[in-house]
């Protein structure tokens, strides 16, 4: 299925054109873009002058401990002085020629052919371009990774598992006792011993994830890293103000060199890296990718099938090219282990992973991950909000494990069939083994009820597409937080003349957010100014999970991956909800998308007898629209499910519904004499340095596309078919269990690793996967 954004594209050949005639002229980044669509009538008069010194608003942060609930200014003017130090870095890295031997070179052998076969000679060099320097940038996100690791162990050497004695004598209590904020012991950073910007930048998509990243560190036994802030003093210092380049003493690289045993800088470590094989443990060296022996012939960039159509026969050779590499950073990862001969591809780590975890249930009692928060995301109690389910949760899929299944899947799954379709196949069996499950259940029924089937899939989402010691692939999180983050480099509020008052008003549009998650059963989603307040906020794990459960007895879960069309639902429904309780558009934008979801929703009696709703929204068209710079929905989360034909169909239904309401509000505006809403124009994307055109579909398209084949796990995509890779166990779904399919139920999906630990948030009941609705509570869809 196509993308839901691409079905709704009308731009025609002429439009096409001059963005083709564009992609050959260099562009120069322009130093800062006028702030974005927030009323003048809001800003004080002192912002209206500019002042001399376009670093006043941020190179003197003043950041020390505060004792508010929800996040200052200043740190989320801290935080988008971070957003554009990741911004440049990736430019950085994008841009580097020769970075990882992947090599631009033979571009210019692809001008040749190209010459030769079209009249005008043309060719999509950009677009070469981008997917090279778009791989460069997965092979350091993936090293990133990787260091975050080491450094994450370092700073925390010593394990102290939660175990499922533990657990089970305290019965979550002892967990609850943990996330006391009374009883934190938080890691204190300065510039002595701050990490490098790649490790940094892993830490705070990590984050982004609280429930992944609280379960995480709760069953590992590192809640002194859970306590612990992000150190926005110390970080905002370490930023040069003009250049955003992330400095620190030499003090503090040579600790982390002593730490880690690893270089400061990431490009200084070896360009191979190690695994330990899962079949006999032993430790193999193996490089990061083997991109630099892509083939430079001529011929090979060549396809009889459409041999006249160069330009994309070009970029599609080389994308399959790049489709066959064998790193480990590599989609199509396979090695032999040294040791005992064995095939190791990415699926076997994972399966490898699944049998380590197995190995520290028998041994340690390690309670097997997934299973440690309620449904409701908390660990039995916050404050005095309590979660009864935590228990219920944790203890079946461990407690299976140990009845038997566990020695089974160690003694079967070996060899070619290390996989992890065969480890579902097993708990399958087990599930229907009547002895079993009333041995683990130590009573004679053997039906699973609902908790203990969402506890199982909780536990399978945590392997799915993911063999990192993470909840999580961490890769693919980075990744998409870039959407986000090249956005907030294009609307630029750091050099705006507004730039205090504007992070007020994003603070109380904010708290009004997660007052509409606390009171409506709904699935909310946010729009870009609300999600940099959002973010901030879980920024600091601690007083972010003291304040949702406080709001709405649910720790609100940010899950990093959701549907399209559930998103637009789901951004249609708080729009609507947001201006009937404040009177005010939610989204300040009027591009065709924005301006069609405002029309379902503002009535034809409103308009008549001139609401305040209605009168703000007819505000809106005098100020200019910028799909680039428009602080509309914020969609870095989007995900395009694969396999799934009711929702294709549903699909299919939205788009009618878009096209209809797109249609009125074009009848409005000739009414008026208005100008339309624009929906088929064409900008550039430079997320990996170089500028690709592209149709501005809907602005819920992130302007970073993703190319699957070079990511060992596609980080735009979910599978929700049946019997597709990343699905739950049979007899774990249900009617009872999911609304819709594994991909969207309320307790996090098996699907493709979804991140987050938790699919849904808010109070209700439902809910899909990755938003803010659900009586699962789990995470918005920011």
């Amino acid at each position: 299925m196509r993308r839901l954004s691409r079905a709704l594209s009308r731009a025609g050949d002429s439009k096409a054109k001059e963005a083709k005639e564009a992609s050959t002229i260099s562009i120069e980044k322009s130093p800062s873009p006028p702030p974005p669509t927030y009323h003048e009538s809001a800003q004080a008069a002192d912002d209206e002058l500019r002042p001399s010194d376009v670093t006043a608003g941020f190179s003197k942060l003043q950041l020390g401990p505060s004792s508010e609930s929800v996040p200052r200014p200043q740190e989320c003017t801290a935080h988008l002085k971070l957003l554009e130090c990741f911004y440049r870095l990736k430019q950085n890295i994008a841009g580097s020629e020769g970075l990882f031997g992947i090599s631009s070179d033979f571009v210019a052998k692809l001008d040749e052919i190209a010459s030769h076969a079209l009249p005008d000679g043309g060719n999509n060099d950009n677009e070469i371009l981008a997917l090279l320097a778009e791989k460069r940038w997965q092979v350091y996100v993936s090293r990133a990774v990787s260091r975050f690791a080491e450094w994450r162990n370092a700073l925390e050497p010593r394990y102290d598992y939660y175990t499922l004695a533990r657990a089970t004598m305290s019965k979550g209590q002892l967990l609850a006792d943990r996330v006391e904020p009374e009883k934190a012991k938080p890691i204190l950073f300065d510039a002595e011993n701050l990490p490098p910007v790649d490790v940094l930048m892993v830490w705070h998509s990590y984050m982004l994830n609280p429930r992944a990243y609280l379960e995480d560190c709760a069953r590992e036994g590192r809640m002194r890293l859970w306590h612990t802030p992000m150190p926005w003093q110390a970080i905002a210092d370490a930023i040069n103000s003009e250049s955003f380049v992330y400095e620190v003493s030499k003090t503090g690289m040579i600790m982390f060199e002593e730490q880690t045993h690893l270089n400061w800088n990431n490009l200084e470590d070896s360009m191979e890296t190690s695994f330990q094989c899962p079949h006999c443990h032993s430790t193999n060296s193996i490089p990061w990718t083997t991109c630099g022996r892509i083939s430079k012939n001529d011929e090979d960039f060549q396809s009889e099938q459409v041999p006249s159509y160069v330009k994309d026969v070009t970029y599609e050779a080389v994308r399959a090219q790049l489709s066959t590499c064998d790193g480990l950073a590599d989609s199509d990862f396979n090695a032999v282990c040294n040791s005992c001969a064995n095939q190791v591809t990415h699926d076997s780590l994972r399966a490898g992973k699944f049998r380590s975890d197995l190995d520290k249930l028998l041994d340690g009692d390690v309670l097997m991950p997934g299973n440690i928060l309620g449904k409701d995301g908390l660990p039995s109690r916050v404050g005095t909000t309590l979660d009864k389910t935590g228990y219920s949760l944790f203890a079946f899929p461990s407690k299976l494990m140990n009845a038997g299944l566990a020695r089974q899947i160690l003694t079967f799954n070996q060899g070619s069939e290390l996989r992890m379709a065969s480890i579902r196949d097993s708990i399958e069996e087990g599930i229907l083994d009547r002895k079993l499950v009333s041995k683990a259940r130590n009573t004679h029924g053997w039906t699973l009820n609902r908790s203990e089937s969402l506890a199982t899939r909780r536990m399978m989402s945590r392997y799915w597409e993911n063999s990192s010691p993470f909840a999580l692939d961490l890769v693919g999180a980075v990744v998409r937080q870039g959407s986000f983050v090249e956005k907030m480099h294009n609307i630029d509020w750091l050099h705006s003349p507004a730039l205090p008052n504007t992070m007020s008003r994003l603070i109380l549009k904010y708290v009004r957010f997660i007052g509409i998650i606390s009171k409506h059963s709904k699935m909310a989603v946010p729009t870009l100014d609300v999600d940099l307040a959002w973010h901030t906020h879980q920024l600091n794990p601690s007083g972010y999970l003291q304040y949702t459960v406080a709001e709405s007895r649910t720790f609100i879960d940010h899950d990093d991956k959701v549907a399209e069309a559930k998103l637009n639902d789901a951004f249609a429904e708080t729009s609507k909800l947001y201006q009937k309780l404040y009177g005010e558009p939610y989204s300040e934008c009027t591009c065709w998308y924005c301006e069609a979801v405002r029309e379902s929703h503002t009535s034809t009696a409103s308009r008549l007898f001139r609401s305040n709703n209605a009168m703000a929204a007819e505000e809106l068209h005098d100020v200019p629209s910028d799909p680039k710079k428009s602080v509309h929905i914020s969609a870095h989360n989007a995900v395009r499910p694969e396999g799934d034909k009711t929702y294709d169909m549903a699909v299919a239904q939205r788009l009618h519904d878009l096209e209809r309401a797109y249609n009125k509000a074009c009848q409005r505006a000739d009414k008026k004499g208005k100008a339309r809403p624009k929906r088929d124009d064409y900008y550039y994307s430079d997320a990996y340095g170089y500028p690709v055109y592209m149709p501005a579909y809907a602005p819920y398209v992130g302007a970073m596309a993703f190319t699957p084949v070079i990511y060992p796990v596609n980080p735009g995509c979910m599978a929700l078919g049946v019997g597709a890779a990343g699905n739950c166990c049979a007899g774990t779904c249900g009617a009872a269990v999911a609304a819709g399919s594994c991909g969207s139920g309320s307790f996090g999906s098996c699907a493709a690793g979804m991140g987050g630990a938790g699919g849904v948030a808010g109070c209700g009941g439902g809910g899909g996967g990755g938003g803010c609705g659900g009586g699962g509570g789990g995470g918005g869809g920011g």
